[in-house]
């Protein structure tokens, strides 16, 4: 039986696997589109110079996107962990997906502070979207902290937690399985 805010970090757990690697596709796709394919004037001096076109037209590094791609594997292991933790109902695997949602908040308050940097400095527009979807970004992730904080409370307070932390024998087991 799952309650409903079990099943509500599930959903998280579950949508943020799957826009990882939607994401991870689109970098793959980029990547492979740089490597192969098409043979113009414009992409042969994008290959020269070593960069890979964006949506947005800006340059980026293919080094940059290998990096990307890495860091979204270890959001997918994370999450994984978050719902394994869930499924099971091992509160401690919940941590990690804690430490890196906080981890992804203080990146959020540091890109903030360089946004108002060159809003005072630069683009007041770009500056201003910027800041604007970072706030909110921030804001979904700290509901999804207050989720996944409560599963992880319910579960160590749940009658199979009370009688593991009863025992030493199965408190030494419960933390190694």
């Amino acid at each position: 039986m799952v309650s409903a805010l079990n099943g509500f970090g599930m959903a998280i757990g579950c949508m943020d696997i799957t826009g990882a690697i939607f994401f991870e596709l689109m970098i793959i796709y980029m990547l492979c589109r740089r490597n192969g394919g098409r043979t113009t004037a414009d992409d042969s001096k994008e290959q020269q110079r070593g960069h890979v076109a964006t949506l947005y037209g800006n340059r980026v590094r293919p080094w940059m996107l290998w990096i990307y791609l890495l860091l979204l594997n270890v959001w997918i292991v994370v999450s994984m962990l978050m719902v394994t933790g869930i499924i099971l109902h091992k509160p401690q695997l919940l941590l990690f997906w804690l430490l890196w949602c906080f981890g992804g908040l203080i990146f959020d308050v540091v890109f903030v502070g360089l946004w108002i940097v060159e809003l005072l400095s630069g683009d007041a527009i770009e500056a201003l979207t910027n800041i604007l979807i970072s706030l909110l970004t921030m804001a979904i992730e700290f509901s999804f902290i207050y989720v996944i904080y409560n599963i992880y409370g319910n579960l160590t307070n749940s009658p199979k937690e009370q009688e593991i932390k009863g025992n030493p024998l199965l408190r030494f087991s419960y933390f190694l399985f």
